[in-house]
């Protein structure tokens, strides 16, 4: 299946929404904006400039910069992240690996190279993250719903043929994440590296967690 990036998401989350084309148009250029030059790096005249609209009707519509990414934050969390999530759900539902290595390495590389091909907006995102604990809140929720629901349901069938531990699905996913994160984060957060091996990356990742799920004999 064809796997959307975040821009794409956003654009749909935005079309279905009940802002005004106006709104809209000063949303999505924010967001490309703030991925190119950063949130301290963009002014609200560029925004407005570049969404064909007036400085004034930027300030009306959100009063603030803060609140323009406050704004795109709400539909990230409420349905571009769930979207994606879903997405990439579907997609390894439909890998057909019964191997759980193999899943690792496919899921691993996939993810890594999701995350490095939309590395600019998730560096916006992850950077307001930091600083607001609230939205760490709002995504721990999320992910113990997604646990308890279909992710939850995928890694069972590995757990029922012997190849993965019999943990709690959250404690095992806090592990994948924690590894993939440990790999992409000096990439997305730092300066990028253009020798970053995703197929190096992913095997070295799947041999440690698959030695470290593995079921005790």
């Amino acid at each position: 299946m064809q796997v959307n990036n975040l821009e794409t998401l956003f654009k749909k989350t935005l079309a279905k929404s009940k802002l005004t084309a106006k709104q809209q148009a000063v949303l999505q250029v924010s967001l490309n904006l703030f991925s190119e030059q950063g949130f301290d790096g963009t002014s609200t005249s560029e925004i407005a400039k570049a969404a064909g609209v007036s400085e004034g009707t930027v300030f009306k519509q959100f009063k603030t910069k803060a609140g323009i990414l406050e704004a795109l934050l709400n539909p990230v969390l409420d349905d571009v992240l769930p979207m994606a999530a879903g997405e990439f759900l579907t997609e390894m539902n439909q890998s057909d690996l019964p191997n759980f290595q193999q899943l690792l390495q496919y899921m691993i590389a996939d993810r890594m190279k999701f995350v490095l091909e939309n590395q600019k907006q998730i560096r916006v995102f992850a950077q307001e993250i930091i600083r607001n604990p609230k939205i760490i809140q709002t995504l721990q929720v999320r992910a113990a719903a997604m646990i308890k629901g279909e992710a939850g349901d995928f890694l069972q069938q590995y757990k029922d043929s012997g190849q993965l531990v019999d943990w709690p699905s959250g404690r095992i996913i806090q592990y994948l994440l924690g590894t993939i994160i440990s790999y992409v984060a000096p990439q997305v957060l730092l300066v990028p590296t253009k020798d970053f091996d995703i197929q190096q990356a992913s095997t070295e990742a799947a041999e440690f967690l698959a030695r470290g799920l593995a079921p005790q004999n």
